[in-house]
Formats: C-alpha cells, structure tokens, sequence
C-alpha cells in the first residue's frame, strides 16, 4: 500500500510581537533585536538604568528629521523582551523567569554587559529562589557576578546531594561563565564535609557524644550484644559500645561520605540496626531514643563539623 507523500504546507511561526509597555507610542528610542523586531523604549529610562546606554546614546545620530533614533542589538527579541521586563519600570511579567539558564542570561545582558548595578539586589533575589532546586547552578551564576554571599550558600546546600549527582544532572549551562577553578572549589569543598562528617562512625569519635551529656543504653545497656574492639569512658568506667548503635554509626558515616549534610534521622539507616537490639528494654524506646538522637545532637554535630570547612572562593 503507497503513502500518498504529504503536501501540507506548515505554517511559519507568527513573528514576536512586543506588547505594552515596548509598543509605547511617546517612545523617542527604538531598539531592534538581531531578528528586526522594533521595541519602543524611553532613553531616560535606559540611561538611568544603564551607563552603557548612556554613552551610547550620547553619540551622534544620524540626521533623519523627525525619525525615532534606532539603536540594533545582538539580541533576539525572545532574549531581549526578557532582558527588558526584568529591568524596565511597568514591564515585569509573571515574576520570576522559567528556568535559572533564562535568569543567568538576563544577569549576563543586564549586569554584566550593560552594567546596570541597580539590578543586583534584584538578581541575588530571583537567584535565591532556585537555592533548593539547583545549588550547583546558584553556585555557577553567583560566581560568575562575584557573590560571595549567594556562592556560599549554594555551596552548603549542595552538601545535601550526593557530589556524583554533580555530573548526572542536565549540564549547567552556567558553568560555562566561571573557571574550572571555581568549580573544584565547590567539588573540593564538597569532598572535605564529606570527609570532616563521614569520620563520626569510627569508635574513637563517639567520646562527644558522652561529653554533650548524653548517656544511653547503646551504651550502659549489658543485655545488647556489644563490640568488644570498640571501648568508650563512660564517667570513670570504660566500656564497650552496643553493636546495634555502632552499626548505625557507621551506616551514618557511609551516608554522610557521600551527601555530607544526609537526613541522619532517615528510618532507612536505622532499619538494619535497630534489628540488632537484644533486650526488651531497648526494643522498646531504642528506636524512638535514636531517632531524637539523630535528629537533634547528631545533626547538630554534623552541622558544627560542616561549619569548620572554609570554602575557598577567590573573590
């Protein structure tokens, strides 16, 4: 059976067309975007806006009587209809842009390249918006306009991802504005909270937990098989540590290698330990015991551990 080969003629795109306010009828300034599209601007408000601007529209135009002066830009109108709205007065459209790779382009052309300084508080604003959802990419963007502030924060909050989930997300494409330097830092970074963290599960790092004050039955209790290569003073007694605990302990540190600010409380690295609990006693509280232990003292000393580590930015 033959096809019969389609003719359908597909229709062409409808051309981009600026709505209110770059269609302004008082406007005494046209910037036409790379494809031809004329967006009708005021000059005081890009002048104030802009110091290149004002240089620029400090040249010469040429003669043209009462012809509107033009000025060509290397933007598309997509880009520049985005790069406008973020920064011209009236013209803000939905708030914040769809996706940080459209919001670094807009602090590109803004910031970067039209030095518009009074943007900035606003850009650090929109950015911190994808702090939960894209740290690496808060990170890229932040380095790329020197904000410390931003960077580091962004470096934090990477801790709670796994450092391969670095190379398996979508590519970045913010990376491509900062130095391979910038990005060890956080990778390094990254690698030393693991390491600082991931060290809680050896034996001779559990004397903090008796320091803070806290003594249980993972280590006082006798019913609970304990580890007897594992000793810890309690007051002026030496002795060994529950193996259900220190199970927990290393199944923690294991975890907090690899995602250095891990949800320590998460059920699902207690399961295999609290299986080891020997006595009716512990069965009954030990689980909930370790739970409040991991969600307050723990946490509290990963996060001190955490805070030691400088990150080392250059700017």
């Amino acid at each position: 059976m033959s096809s019969e080969p389609d003719n359908t003629e597909k229709s062409a795109p409808a051309p981009f067309v600026p709505d209110k306010p770059f269609d302004d009828a008082n406007a005494d300034l046209i910037l036409t975007s790379s494809d031809g599209i004329d967006f009708r601007v005021r000059r005081s408000v890009l002048t104030l806006l802009s110091p290149v601007f004002e240089d620029m529209l400090r040249l010469p135009q040429p003669p043209g009587g009462d012809t509107i002066p033009s000025v060509t830009m290397s933007e598309s109108a997509i880009v520049l209809d985005r790069v406008l709205r973020f920064c011209y007065p009236g013209a803000e459209r939905d708030g914040t842009p769809e996706t940080a790779d459209q919001l670094s382009e807009i602090l590109q052309t803004t910031i970067t390249k039209y030095d518009m300084q009074s943007i900035v508080p606003k850009g650090k604003r929109y950015l911190q918006a994808y702090l939960l959802s894209d740290p690496v990419a808060v990170f890229a963007i932040a380095c790329c306009h020197e904000w410390r502030d931003l960077a580091s924060a962004a470096a934090r909050r990477s801790l709670e991802f796994p450092i391969r989930s670095f190379a398996t997300i979508s590519p970045v494409a913010e990376l491509r504005h900062i130095s391979a330097a910038h990005y060890h830092t956080l990778l390094r970074y990254h690698a030393m909270c693991g390491a600082a963290c991931a060290r809680l599960k050896a034996t001779e790092e559990l004397q903090w937990v008796i320091d803070a004050g806290l003594s249980h039955s993972w280590f006082t209790c006798s019913s609970c098989p304990r580890e007897p290569d594992s000793e810890i003073w309690v007051g002026n007694t030496r002795l060994p540590v529950n193996i259900w605990f220190l199970a927990y302990m290393k199944a923690a540190g294991k975890a907090l290698e690899v995602k250095p600010l891990a949800a320590v409380e998460d059920s699902q690295l207690m399961i295999q330990a609290v299986a080891g609990l020997g006595c009716s006693s512990c069965r009954s509280q030990g689980f909930q015991k370790l739970q409040d232990f991991a969600k307050n003292l723990f946490s509290a000393r990963i996060r001190s551990l955490v805070d030691q580590v400088k990150l080392e930015l250059s700017f």
